[in-house]
């Protein structure tokens, strides 16, 4: 029986009631407690179960499209049936006393010691197909009634295994130090009555937490390497079991709503991640319990909404498992900080042990590789690699572009052959000022390339297909100048970031991570336009869209803004309140995307021209030495500190390093 169904409504949050006591409801939601119910009645895939004789005889009791409501403080039970009674000769029904109509059924639900889930004080009535009250023989009424209320009686939902399980997780999350009071606190857990309302049935729990012990503060050394290795690890363990968990939930089913969401919670963790990252590590403080909590309600929400849904396909009882263990977690952490819970990476292996026993690798195994999995269940593209070519680069077909507002559809690619010359052309090419004009035609050349291919492979609405060359021309300018490669040091290497943008298009690796190839990122110009190219346009569908009736010009703005910080920045440039380096930013982008449009971009897409210049017919020279050559990262380079406001992403970008 599908008893542990209905756990997949579990709302946990702490409510202290004494000093030393602190309870939690476990919320079971109606819909998946119709389902358990459902099973208990053991109904067929049609939803019909035969509580008496046999369907379609002469004696019998049949329920379908079976149901349970909230009902004023109780629980009703709602099905439609039919009931005969008769004697059966020779293949006929003499006499048959009939009923075809509805039943409902009060019931008040109550919560053993035993963690058994039941239904007492059932109060059953019967109602004909118009739902009106009707009488039918005394007879046949107590066989309904018996019937039904027998069954329904005899019904019960264990709660043990998910609360042995919370229990067991949060004993895998204290450190040695703790364990003692910890391992009390779990033995007082206990069920301390039930209710029902409109949110579902709420068993609450009860914990006797010790009483929070003085902190005295003492000042902490800083981490040592090793320790900053071991803090990484942690977060890149956060970062494996939430995508074992997408990946399980997403692959699952099919559902787009469920899969948008989980793409959204993924890419909006990650950036949460590098803000982590970036933040100096504190002595003592954990980073994966911080992300957790961060993530922990809203990955709860989307599971309980693919629940409801049916997208589990008949693994509820692992997913109410998963969600009471995690649900309890945060809700002892939260109000007993002073157990000192950490969520260690062999809590997390557990937590995700719950969805799927019988995995044979490492839940938490992290990689940089490509992730099929991942890609099919979000739909992105793998980037075209550069291809193989033999002829030699030769002369680019102009010396001057210019961006103007003509077509907007992005050109067609070129040829096989054209384009791995123009690719080895521009690999490891750092320009000198005198092939500058070259290396913006080049360059032009490829983000047409990449631009067309990300436009055939995802179907653009039309509302905003014209606009989506400008978009990946101004977001290539906007985060690396049209840049790929760089000279350090007297050599040529990649354009990164110090929180791991790479390249031209400025992909992150932790961000986008499983999507695409590292090392492609790093020394294949045409993946990495490629990558970025794909990105802006699964965002542009999935936030710029969502701005696009204000116009394509929002969806532009929207679709960057997403692209630098997260799917929950995709509204910023219009907020009121917004931090002022991300309206910067904004700004800037918004800017260079005009510019683009009116065909005014000329040669400042390589941040080499003075902004508000008048338009030239060539690309202007500078004294020498004054061309950036070095790592474009911060304003105190001499390679950025001439690059004006309007190039304010770039320029303020952490300082870069190299591999």
């Amino acid at each position: 029986m599908g008893r542990g169904a209905a756990l997949l409504g579990l709302v946990l949050c702490a409510l202290p009631v004494r000093a030393d006591e602190v309870t939690f409801p476990l919320t079971i939601d109606y819909q998946i407690l119709g389902r358990a119910v459902r099973d208990a009645l053991e109904a067929n895939r049609e939803g019909e179960a035969v509580l008496w004789g046999t369907r379609g005889g002469c004696r019998s009791l049949v329920l379908r499209d079976m149901a349970i409501d909230p009902a004023e403080g109780r629980t009703r039970f709602v099905a439609r049936g039919t009931g005969r009674l008769g004697f059966g000769f020779l293949g006929f029904c003499f006499a048959p006393l009939s009923w075809d109509g509805y039943v409902d059924s009060l019931a008040t639900p109550e919560i053993g010691r035993d963690w058994q889930l039941r239904f007492r004080d059932l109060d059953s009535h019967l109602y004909d197909a118009e739902r009106r009250p009707t009488v039918v023989a005394s007879r046949l009424w107590e066989l309904v009634k018996a019937r039904i209320e027998d069954r329904l009686e005899a019904f019960h939902l264990d709660l043990a295994p998910p609360i042995d399980e919370a229990a067991a997780l949060i004993r895998a999350s204290t450190p040695p130090e703790h364990a003692e009071p910890v391992l009390a606190a779990l033995r007082t857990f206990r069920p301390r009555g039930v209710t029902a309302d409109a949110d579902g049935v709420k068993v609450q729990v009860a914990v006797d937490l010790p009483p929070p012990a003085p902190v005295i503060p003492v000042p902490e050394a800083p981490l040592s390497p090793e320790e900053l290795q071991r803090w990484q690890a942690a977060v890149e363990s956060w970062d494996a079991f939430l995508v074992f968990v997408i990946k399980d939930l997403g692959l699952a089913g099919r559902d787009p709503a469920v899969r948008a969401e989980l793409f959204d919670l993924l890419l909006t963790s990650r950036h949460e991640m590098l803000a982590a990252l970036a933040r100096e590590p504190r002595p003592g403080v954990d980073p994966v319990r911080q992300l957790f909590l961060q993530t922990w309600d809203r990955l709860h929400d989307v599971v309980r909404r693919a629940a409801l849904r049916g997208g589990l396909q008949g693994r509820a009882l692992r997913y109410a498992t998963f969600l009471a263990a995690g649900d309890a977690l945060a809700a002892v952490d939260a109000a007993g900080p002073s157990l000192g819970l950490e969520i260690s990476a062999d809590g997390l292996r557990r937590l995700a042990r719950l969805l799927d026993p019988e995995y044979a690798g490492d839940p938490l195994g992290y990689s940089e590789e490509p992730d099929s999995a991942l890609r099919e269940l979000f739909d992105f593209h793998e980037p075209n690699a550069s291809p193989a070519g033999e002829r030699e680069p030769g002369a680019p077909p102009s010396a001057w572009w210019w961006p103007g507002p003509g077509a907007a559809h992005a050109a067609e690619p070129p040829p096989d052959a054209t384009l791995a010359t123009l690719v080895r052309r521009l690999d490891r090419w750092v320009p000198d000022d005198h092939e500058l004009p070259s290396y913006r035609d080049a360059m032009n050349r490829l983000l047409d390339h990449v631009t067309a291919v990300a436009h055939d492979r995802n179907v653009l609405d039309a509302r905003i297909a014209d606009m989506f060359p400008h978009l990946v021309k101004a977001v290539a300018w906007q985060e690396s100048c049209w840049r790929q490669f760089v000279r350090r040091n007297g050599k040529i290497t990649y354009l990164v970031s110090s929180t791991g943008d790479i390249g031209l298009m400025q992909v992150n690796r932790r961000v986008w991570r499983g999507f695409f190839d590292l090392r492609k990122l790093q020394w294949d110009i045409a993946y990495n336009g490629g990558a970025g190219a794909e990105i802006l346009a699964q965002l542009l569908m999935r936030y710029g869209l969502k701005e696009a009736d204000a116009g394509p010009d929002n969806a532009a703005r929207a679709t960057y803004a997403a692209y630098n910080g997260g799917p929950s920045a995709y509204r910023r440039y219009r907020l009121a309140h917004v931090p002022r380096v991300q309206r910067a930013i904004d700004q800037a982008f918004w800017e260079k995307y005009r510019a683009v449009v009116a065909g005014q971009a000329l040669d400042f897409v390589l941040c080499v021209e003075r902004w508000g210049r008048p338009p030239t017919t060539q690309l202007s020279t500078a004294p020498p030495g004054s061309t950036p050559r070095c790592c474009i990262s911060s304003r105190s380079c001499r390679a950025t500190s001439a690059i004006p406001s309007p190039h304010f992403s770039i320029a303020s970008r952490p300082r870069a390093s190299f591999v």
